[in-house]
């Protein structure tokens, strides 16, 4: 028996070469045809920079190269509160602006992690430097362009050897773009070079999802951005594919944002979640448990569909204590639901039937029916729950839709 399909865009980042911020800019702004515009609008955001789009060749094969020209700077460092106030300060919306500062996080959060410091306490160098603003803000400011569609990256090549740092000289790939492929497949490939950079990985991990091998889609539109590195054998290409892909009906994307707050009341927290839940959240939830130092707290998680994302984050923020949010695009099924009813002692019970490939799965009886048929016979409210049971049972029992 066949189910029908829906159809679904996303955006597919082939990193054979591996991937810096520079490439995946370079290869939507060659997907989205839109160098001019995008030089434009990044040198008048703020920055001392200039920026440049050019056609190049690797190895014979045609693409897009992003370079962004910045003072020299030296011993500078950034700090997570400079970059905030930075994002901030911009003439993008919400969303662009809300999306630039959870890739920063990744990376001050890999960064504290393996440092073993507070995220408070990290000083970016090289990630800080405004060229890496243009990167991380031109990513989001692109994407948006492609109404933030769900990112797959294919199989991630980190490249081997070692990379001179501020810290010194680090393996490859170096400690913080590690702790971010935490549960990823990587391999090192054969140029000894750092290939995936700190940037890339951050914007990749941040957003997208390791497609898998089994993973069929339709190509509609590509783009080639070419990296600034040349290689004798291999061409230094990242290619970002918009693809076409069917999913099977009654499956979406939902977004799931995440905060853990230690100093937020229960008062606070209950009346955050009705604004929340108002913004346009599908879900809300609160779980309790223990943070670092041993703090009680909490970790608030809302479920939202795309298209109410940034008015989700802009109440999490506005109404709670949350400084900063993890998220993620999860994919979820969802059983076709109608609304129906049942006659119990000659009263209505409406119900809340949910269906799974043509048949019946859950009923479920509105609970405030269920209640008011308890007061207006004067029982209890489990005995009248029994009552609907059992009348549901005897319509919908197994098998029968």
């Amino acid at each position: 028996m066949g189910y029908i399909c829906a159809m679904a865009r996303e955006l597919l980042f082939q990193t054979e070469c591996g991937a810096s911020g520079d490439m995946i800019l370079a290869a939507l702004i060659d997907l989205l045809d839109c160098g001019e515009e995008f030089c434009r609008t990044f040198e008048n955001i703020g920055l001392d920079v200039k920026v440049a789009v050019t056609d190049v060749e690797k190895n014979h094969l045609r693409c897009k190269q992003v370079t962004v020209v910045t003072p020299a700077k030296e011993g500078e460092a950034t700090t997570w509160p400079e970059i905030e106030a930075f994002i901030a300060s911009t003439p993008f919306s919400i969303r662009v602006r809300s999306n630039a500062g959870l890739v920063f996080r990744t990376i001050f959060d890999a960064e504290a992690t393996v440092h073993g410091v507070n995220l408070k306490e990290v000083h970016l160098h090289e990630v800080g430097a405004d060229d890496s603003l243009v990167d991380i803000l031109g990513f989001c400011f692109l994407w948006e362009k492609l109404d933030c569609c769900p990112i797959y990256f294919t199989t991630l090549v980190t490249g081997r050897g070692s990379v001179r740092s501020r810290h010194g000289v680090l393996p490859v790939p170096p400690p913080a773009v590690l702790h971010m492929l935490q549960g990823l497949e990587c391999r090192p490939g054969e140029i000894e070079d750092e290939l995936l950079t700190p940037t890339g990985a951050a914007i990749l991990t941040t957003f997208g999802r390791q497609a898998n091998a089994s993973r069929t889609a339709r190509p509609v539109k590509t783009g080639c951005g070419g990296g600034h590195k040349t290689f004798p054998s291999t061409p230094n290409l990242l290619r970002a594919v918009l693809e076409d892909r069917d999913v099977p009906a009654g499956s979406d994307g939902v977004w799931v944002l995440e905060s853990t707050l230690d100093d937020a009341t229960p008062e606070l927290l209950a009346h955050a979640s009705e604004k929340i839940v108002a913004a346009g959240a599908l879900d809300v939830f609160i779980a309790a448990g223990l943070m670092k130092k041993g703090r009680p707290g909490f970790l608030l998680t809302a479920l939202c569909a795309e298209g109410e994302r940034e008015k989700v984050i802009d109440a999490i923020f506005r109404e709670s204590t949350a400084i900063g949010l993890r998220q993620r695009l999860a994919e979820r099924i969802v059983l076709r639901r109608e609304a129906r009813a049942i006659r119990v002692r000659d009263r209505e019970i409406r119900l809340k039937v949910s269906s799974w490939r043509g048949r019946v799965v859950n009923v479920k009886p509105e609970f405030a029916d269920v209640v008011r048929l308890a007061e207006e016979l004067g029982i209890p409210a489990k005995e009248a729950m029994r009552m609907v049971l059992g009348a549901i049972h005897e319509k919908h029992g197994p098998g029968q839709d």
